[in-house]
Formats: C-alpha cells, structure tokens, sequence
C-alpha cells in the first residue's frame, strides 16, 4: 500500500467515525471509551475535546457512580451485558471491552421502558466492589493482621450502612449474607482467644489467623511463603493442642467459635 492509499484510508476512517459520533450525538447518545487507568481513548460528547480523564466527564457521569465504576474496573469481573448505573435523567451503560479498555454509552431516559427505571440501590450496592475485591483477594498478602483490621473497622461498617439505606429485597438478601460471611471471617473483632497463646507457638498462630478467614493449605502456603507440607504440621499440631480428637469436627469452625 503506497502512502498516499494510507492516507486515503486514514480520511475514511475519519470521516466514518466523525459520521457515526453525528448520529449518536444527534440522538443523544455520547460515548466514551476509556482505559482503566481513566484514561480516555475516545469520546463524541461537545464541547469537551480536550477532556483525556474519566474524571472530567464526572458532571456527566455523577461522583456516586464515578466512584463506583472506578471500584468496578478494578475487579477482573466481565459482565457479558454490562452495568447500568443513573444520573438524573441520563443512563449510563457501562461495558468491559477487553482487560484494559472499558465502554460508557450515555443516553437519555426518556426512551427508557417503565420497566427499567432507575434504581439508585444497585449504584449504592456497587460501591461495594471494593469492599468485596479486597475480601476476596487479600489472601496474596501475608500482612493478614492488617487486612483483617481494615475490613473490621472500614469495609464491614460500610456493608452494614448500604444495606440499610437500600430497599431493593433481592439486593438486601444478597448484603445479608456477605455481611455474614464477612462478619464470620473477622469476627468483629477477628483475633483468636488470648488463652491459646500460651499453648501455640507464633507461626501457629498465625496459621489459625489464616484458616480461621477461610484459606486453604495451598493459599496458606503462598502468603506464608512456606510449603503446603509445613502448613498440613501446623494444622495437625493445631488439632492436637486444642484436643481436638474427631476428624468430623471442622477446624475452622472450631477456631471461631473459641474466639472471644
């Protein structure tokens, strides 16, 4: 291909493109693609050509449901048919094109079905990804004291206070039992029973920390830096200073109900 064909293809691609941002626009519809870094690949909205952040279009978007998607994008959820979230009168139409590159479509809500009027509890209730990401994936690190801390003290008041503000019944259904597997994990105040330090030594301690959030000897392992071998003789050693005598009796059940 010779360059002046190359720039003969550029312009049509350019005009086709300028075409297609016309008929969205004329409808009012705008687009905006982004990175998840927040960093924008592309968008038709006027008046706004120079904007290169997600965080510039947060009139447009709203800082509730900014927020959220900034929480969202940083899961490796995929979501075949997308999120939706709401500004007003605006709906916005979130997507996940690839690992990194993401797909707002912004249009009015006038041509919406009754049956798809806003609800502000799912935006309430994606704010939580975070929360729920952070929960899931802490096991990588070994700093579980840390973690534990800060889901007791941050992310379980913030579960308790969405769910109090929401209405929808499938919504508080589903904040109902992670709150209770969250709660389980951390326990409120998520430390095993003082008494058992005298009898553990500190890297059972440790261990009964991990198995008591729900790890397995494979993720133990992992975060401890350690072999799953080491981990198997740290629960034996556990089962066997706490008396516990009968393999039908789970450990990790136990280990919650010992703490204070």
């Amino acid at each position: 291909m010779t360059t002046d064909q190359t720039k003969q293809l550029i312009e049509q691609l350019e005009m086709k493109i300028s075409s297609f941002q016309y008929v969205l626009a004329y409808r009012n519809i705008f687009v905006i693609s982004f990175f998840s870094s927040g960093e924008i690949l592309d968008h038709n909205y006027p008046s706004h050509e120079t904007a290169t952040q997600l965080d510039h279009f947060s009139f447009l978007i709203g800082q509730d449901n900014l927020a959220a998607i900034k929480a969202l994008i940083k899961t490796s959820v995929s979501g075949a048919d997308g999120w939706k979230f709401y500004n007003r009168d605006l709906k916005l139409h979130l997507f996940r094109v690839n690992q990194t590159l993401w797909h707002i479509e912004v249009g009015s809500l006038e041509e919406e079905n009754d049956a798809h009027n806003p609800n502000s509890d799912f935006a309430k209730f994606y704010s939580l990804t975070e929360t729920l990401t952070e929960f899931r994936e802490w096991q990588n690190s070994g700093e579980i004291d840390e973690v534990l801390e800060r889901i007791r003290n941050q992310h379980l008041p913030q579960i308790r206070q969405v769910k109090a503000t929401i209405s929808d019944p499938i919504l508080i259904m589903c904040l109902d039992l992670i709150e209770g597997i969250v709660s389980s994990a951390v326990n409120d105040n998520g430390d095993i029973d003082t008494s058992l330090y005298a009898l553990l030594t500190p890297s059972e301690v440790q261990v009964a920390k991990f198995i008591k959030v729900g790890m397995s000897t494979k993720e133990i392992a992992q975060s401890l830096s350690v072999a799953s071998k080491t981990v198997e003789n740290h629960r034996n050693s556990l089962r066997s200073k706490l008396g516990i005598t009968n393999k039908g009796i789970n450990l990790r059940n136990y280990l919650i109900s010992l703490s204070v």
